[in-house]
């Protein structure tokens, strides 16, 4: 369902990637259920369902719109294997699945022994040096995505978001004609992925061993939760605390700079309301969305509900409940979607 022209998917793939989850996991979709839901929740694999629709699609448009306001650091500006021949290589121009599997598990060998470990593991550590949720959860996806345009670099593809939104695209293509059992291989792979960077980034290595030993929720009691954490986004309370933060401009001049600093600003300011305000905060009954939904206290409560909820990331009617909400806090924050996705059609 359209929504001010941005799908509820990509609004979805915002609250991933930038905070899950339901980043936004598109090029990430954040943070399902979080900012998760971002973008993102990050780019994990598209998936098919059995009617050969997108699981969990991914547009060049979606992925231009949301990257074009988050706060993340940048992906890396490595050259690309292309560049020493002048142009001589050229981006592949079909992906096989096998393909999308194999770089899964070259991202899971960096972040399990790599360098990815290593930055995932200063990210934990920023814990101790009262670093915000909001900030380390941006670091996190920032790692992701470095990791995953090394991978796609030696697959031919530029080290950058072009890069990996041809990848997406490719790799959801291919997956159009494969068959049942490599979609599911592939949806399996980039959630055990996710879930893996959640465990190393907030020091919780039990966190897969749990959801193995728990099993994954049903799709009923995820889209419960997520509905719930949709009504949450929109009470007047959160919508009127994003619009005050967000009222007064910090903006030195009216140069692109100066407004991409101070959209980054907005993004951020919708980030950390949607952690403290929406799923972190007592209730009148005492107790916080994710105490509510059964995921414990604080910050680690939060950490397990997004890990849980990663079953379920590319759900049609979670991403309609998520997207609708996250439109609202965005309007609220003074944030255009349609002007952000015109600007970035012209460029």
């Amino acid at each position: 369902m359209a929504l001010s022209s941005l799908s509820s998917t990509a609004a979805t793939t915002l609250i991933k990637r930038c905070f899950s989850s339901t980043l936004t996991r598109r090029c990430a979709q954040l943070p399902t259920g979080s900012l998760s839901s971002s973008s993102l929740r990050f780019t994990t694999p598209p998936v098919m369902k059995n009617n050969n629709t997108p699981y969990c699609s991914n547009t060049t448009q979606q992925h231009t719109t949301i990257r074009s306001f988050s706060e993340m650091p940048p992906p890396p500006t490595a050259t690309s294997p292309n560049a020493e021949n002048n142009g001589a290589f050229q981006p592949p121009t079909s992906l096989m699945p096998e393909a999308g599997l194999g770089a899964q598990d070259a991202m899971k060998l960096f972040i399990e022994h790599g360098l990815g470990k290593q930055k995932l593991q200063q990210i934990a550590a920023d814990k101790d040096n009262n670093s915000p949720l909001v900030a380390r959860w941006q670091k996190m996806v920032a790692t992701y995505l470095e990791t995953q345009c090394h991978v796609i670099a030696l697959l031919g593809y530029r080290p950058d978001e072009q890069g990996i939104t041809l990848y997406t695209q490719q790799l959801t293509a291919a997956l159009r004609l494969s068959p049942p059992d490599m979609q599911e291989q592939l949806r399996v792979a980039g959630r055990d992925t996710y879930r893996m960077v959640l465990a190393a980034a907030f020091n919780l290595p039990s966190l897969i061993e749990e959801q193995k030993t728990n099993g994954e929720m049903s799709i009923v009691d995820a889209r419960n939760i997520m509905h719930k954490v949709s009504l949450r986004m929109q009470d007047p309370e959160v919508l009127e605390k994003v619009a005050k933060q967000c009222s007064v401009s910090v903006a030195m001049n009216d140069s692109p700079e100066a407004q991409q600093i101070e959209l980054a600003r907005k993004h951020t300011v919708v980030q950390e309301v949607m952690v403290k305000d929406v799923y972190l905060t007592e209730t009148e009954g005492g107790v916080s969305l994710v105490q509510e939904c059964g995921f414990g206290e604080g910050e680690d409560g939060y950490i397990r509900m997004q890990s849980t909820l990663a079953e379920h990331q590319g759900d049609p009617l979670i991403n309609q409940y998520v997207g609708a909400a996250m439109m609202k806090l965005l309007q609220s924050a003074g944030i255009d979607m349609e002007a952000l996705r015109m600007g970035q059609a012209k460029a």
